[in-house]
């Protein structure tokens, strides 16, 4: 579940620790990240944005019962220039502590690298959105080991929002097991309508594990 969910604002922002740029637009999301309908973490993913550059900071923890058997913690943060959905890495952190092992990855992309990092795919994803931007996004991702291809469309319209469907495809960096297990994710996300923008309210994501949904609070 991991590999998919990696991988507040204002006050938010420092305990995040972002570096806010110029005239910055603030956006965040939380999530709660269900497994099988139970709760069994907290996803939260937050940028700031001037329109030519971003910052962002993402965190998975496990809760309830989860976080009892098993306390997860998975934190990254990016930077790069453009706007959601049009966004390019420049630079990509991690820090994962599962209780039993911990890790952290640096990574800069080149400016002739056109994959991103998995947090600015989750940008891409779910953060909100002006409605004339829609949902739309091809892709893919790099962690400095593994890589997949993202792509996202929409599928249906109402006047309360759009639902978007996508895939998530494993391409290099797994082993011959882990692509004999699977290599295709399909997932889908529902966006409601405030107004002239499109809020993420909800993803679904067919993982190993089973089905995950996030559940935006």
């Amino acid at each position: 579940m991991l590999e998919i969910v990696q991988k507040w604002f204002a006050g938010f922002a420092l305990a995040l620790g972002l570096a806010v740029p110029a005239a910055a637009e603030n956006l965040s999301a939380t999530f709660g990240v269900r497994l099988y309908g139970a709760p069994v973490g907290r996803m939260v993913v937050a940028s700031n944005s001037n329109g030519s550059s971003y910052a962002a900071k993402g965190e998975f923890r496990t809760t309830g019962l989860a976080g009892l058997l098993a306390r997860v913690r998975f934190t990254m943060s990016a930077r790069g220039a453009g706007e959601v959905p049009r966004m390019r890495s420049h630079s990509y952190s991690e820090d994962l502590d599962t209780g039993y092992r911990t890790s952290s990855a640096n990574l800069a992309f080149s400016s002739s690298d056109a994959r991103i990092d998995p947090l600015t795919a989750l940008l891409a994803a779910l953060v909100d959105r002006p409605a004339s931007t829609g949902c739309a996004f091809d892709g893919q991702t790099f962690d400095g080991e593994r890589s997949m291809r993202v792509r996202i469309r929409k599928a249906s319209e109402s006047d309360e929002g759009i639902t978007c469907t996508g895939q998530l495809t494993r391409v290099q960096g797994y082993t011959a097991e882990e692509m004999a297990q699977a290599t295709g994710f399909p997932f889908s996300i529902e966006f409601r309508r405030a107004g002239d923008t499109l809020v993420a309210e909800r993803a679904d994501v067919k993982t190993i594990h089973g089905q995950v949904a996030l559940v935006r609070r």
